[in-house]
């Protein structure tokens, strides 16, 4: 009997041991099982590179500018420049005769109109629709700060680009500056894309526009040096500067009821003026600009034994322009007024 029981308890302890021996084996083979079934599975064929498509950049007519050289005919101190900056540029030679603090950022006001009126015009041309009534007023384009400037448009207008040309360039309007935009971008924001990439193009290093008329914003601002640039271009279109340096223009377009309107726009800046006492036989083209934060600016471009000259004024007060027109007409080609 005990025998047996022994028998028995040996027969139980050998199966354990059997069992166990089975469980460890089990448990040393299962990371090769698993090793071959991971080496065994086919690896991915890389993928082949995808051709993401990229959005050109505008292009715009090539206008070089040769690298200025600084040829100073008066100090920046002195007494009779008296607006805060300014900067008078020989165009032809890429001469600047007077530099006073102009490459310090200043706001333009409505002389950011030049810029506006440049490529509304270049887009015109390009399209042979300078004098097509293509420019049509939307509620969008009266959408302006309310003391703006404005030649009171309405929506429905239509008029040829050279007439808006004329509103925006003379009369300073804001609604005009935007009616150009619209018509080359669509909207003034995409306007403004515009303005920016041809600032760069142009070179000008200290420009940022953030709307196509000028209006005060901490954002939008320039120098008197990328002013004088922005006339560069501007006045190597002979048609833009003949309607920037015209006095008094007639304009005849239609309303949205089909209407006619008859509307005389009058130049702000009086150096084309010649009943004026600040009328200057060498301005060929000007544009004004004011608002409370960027004081008086000006724009003079110049003619003078076949050569063009940019005067660039801004950061002036009351009374101020004028006067420093005068001195550097006097130093620059000896001319005095009585």
């Amino acid at each position: 009997m005990k025998r047996n029981r022994r028998h028995r308890r040996k027969t139980y302890i050998m199966r354990r041991l059997t069992v166990g021996l089975a469980l460890i084996g089990l448990l040393a083979i299962i990371p090769a099982l698993i090793g071959f079934k991971q080496d065994s599975e086919p690896k991915a064929e890389p993928s082949a590179p995808v051709a993401v498509p990229v959005k050109s950049g505008p292009t715009f007519p090539e206008i070089p500018i040769k690298e200025w050289t600084h040829q100073p005919i008066a100090a920046a101190d002195t007494p009779d420049l008296l607006v805060g900056s300014m900067a008078f540029v020989n165009l032809t030679d890429g001469q600047i005769l007077v530099d006073k603090n102009a490459s310090e950022r200043v706001f333009p006001a409505s002389t950011t109109k030049l810029m506006t009126a440049l490529l509304a015009y270049e887009t015109a041309v390009d399209k042979d629709e300078l004098d097509k009534d293509v420019v049509v007023v939307k509620q969008s384009t009266l959408d302006i700060p309310w003391d703006s400037h404005i030649v009171h448009l309405a929506v429905g207008d239509r008029l040829t680009v050279r007439q808006a040309l004329y509103a925006t360039l003379l009369e300073s309007g804001n609604d005009a500056a935007n009616s150009l935009a619209e018509y080359v971008s669509g909207s003034t924001s995409e306007f403004v894309d515009l303005m920016n990439a041809r600032s760069k193009v142009l070179g000008l290093t200290g420009t940022q526009f953030r709307n196509a008329h000028g209006y005060s914003d901490p954002e939008h601002f320039t120098t008197a040096l990328d002013m004088a640039k922005i006339t560069y271009a501007f006045g190597t279109y002979p048609e833009l500067v003949d309607i920037a340096g015209t006095y008094e223009y007639e304009a005849k377009f239609v309303d949205q009821a089909g209407d006619l309107k008859r509307r005389w726009w009058y130049h702000l800046g009086s150096a084309i003026n010649e009943r004026s006492i600040h009328y200057s036989k060498l301005v060929t083209a000007t544009k004004t600009g004011y608002t409370d934060e960027s004081g008086y600016t000006m724009v003079f471009l110049m003619e003078r034994d076949g050569k063009q000259y940019a005067l660039v004024t801004m950061q002036a007060k009351s009374g101020q322009t004028f006067p420093t027109m005068r001195t550097v007409e006097q130093i620059a080609f000896g001319i005095t007024y009585e």
